[in-house]
């Protein structure tokens, strides 16, 4: 039977799947990048030539997607516009597996990814997990599209993460030296027991660095968002900390807090301490959302809120 619709109908369609085409191919690619020729679109997905100028003049009018012509080097994306080019293509929600809340850090690059996708107009939804190894495995198996995890973490994955699926930022940007404090409490004078997080990998890294067995340190299974308490309980002696906000300086409680004192610790934390970025290798259209986080800005609002912290939140008002 042949089909009732007319051919206008028919060819605004098909230039609508053509602009879809193009700017997932684009979000996959990038700024900068060539674009599929007429004939590998035409094989590929069914567009004609003509087809594919009026939806690539079309994205342009709407300032989602400029190319230029380069001769033999094809057509290259000169222009991309990241928000407009996601709801042309109508793709899905970024699903995003965050650490918990708290600190500082942490919660200006969250702050600032989520701020991103809401000015892009690109929904999202948004859980959280510790555990920054569990949380890049839920992004490779596909059940999440973005996780937040630092450089320790996704350099201790048993297999080595591709580096087209990653964005590091600057160094400092989730555990900042002067926020990541060895806690004790004020009576203590020779610490021995040890709180350690075996489930993060970090933790254990810089415990067993500032704080070595052969020196006669014993190690106390702790989640290291419990340590104070622990420490005040006195279940555990010292431990390393990643400063969040509290209700009450801790000086109040009875505790303490110093800087990492070891030079290799210090050296290790800077080699772990960036912040970054693992998306879902199953859809490479997020590589454009990589783009738009800045790791300048970043480091610049993370400053300012470390100016700008409220006293009565600090949980300690002076560190050694």
């Amino acid at each position: 039977m042949p089909s009732t619709k007319s051919p206008a109908i028919v060819d605004d369609q098909a230039i609508l799947n053509a602009k879809r085409y193009i700017v997932i191919h684009a979000l996959q690619s990038g700024l900068g990048s060539k674009l599929l020729t007429n004939t590998q679109f035409n094989e590929r997905y069914g567009i004609v030539a003509g087809t594919m100028q009026r939806a690539l003049k079309m994205l342009k009018d709407s300032m989602a997607l400029s190319t230029q012509s380069k001769g033999h080097m094809g057509r290259i994306i000169t222009q991309l516009d990241t928000g407009l080019c996601w709801n042309i293509a109508k793709l899905p929600p970024v699903q995003l597996i965050m650490p918990s809340s708290g600190a500082i850090e942490i919660d200006i690059v969250i702050r600032h990814i989520t701020d991103k996708l809401s000015k892009l107009n690109i929904p999202y939804f948004i859980s959280n997990r510790p555990g920054g190894e569990l949380r890049i495995e839920q992004v490779l198996s596909g059940e999440f599209d973005i996780a937040l995890v630092s450089l320790g973490a996704a350099q201790n994955m048993p297999t080595p993460l591709d580096e087209n699926h990653i964005k590091v930022l600057a160094p400092d940007t989730y555990y900042s030296m002067n926020r990541l404090v060895a806690v004790t409490g004020k009576n203590i004078t020779q610490p021995t027991k040890v709180a350690i997080d075996s489930h993060s990998s970090d933790h254990v890294r810089l415990t067993k660095i500032e704080f070595p067995q052969s020196e006669g340190f014993e190690y106390i299974e702790t989640d290291f968002r419990q340590i104070p308490a622990r420490i005040l309980n006195k279940e555990a002696d010292v431990g390393l900390w990643h400063m969040t906000s509290s209700p009450v300086p801790l000086e109040h409680a009875g505790l303490c807090a110093r800087l990492l004192k070891k030079q290799q610790a210090i050296e290790s934390h800077q080699q772990l301490s960036a912040a970054t970025l693992v998306i879902n290798p199953h859809r490479p259209e997020l590589n454009a959302l990589l783009d738009e986080i800045d790791s300048n800005e970043i480091v610049q609002n993370q400053h300012q809120a470390f100016v700008e912290e409220d006293p009565y939140h600090k949980a300690f008002t002076s560190i050694s």
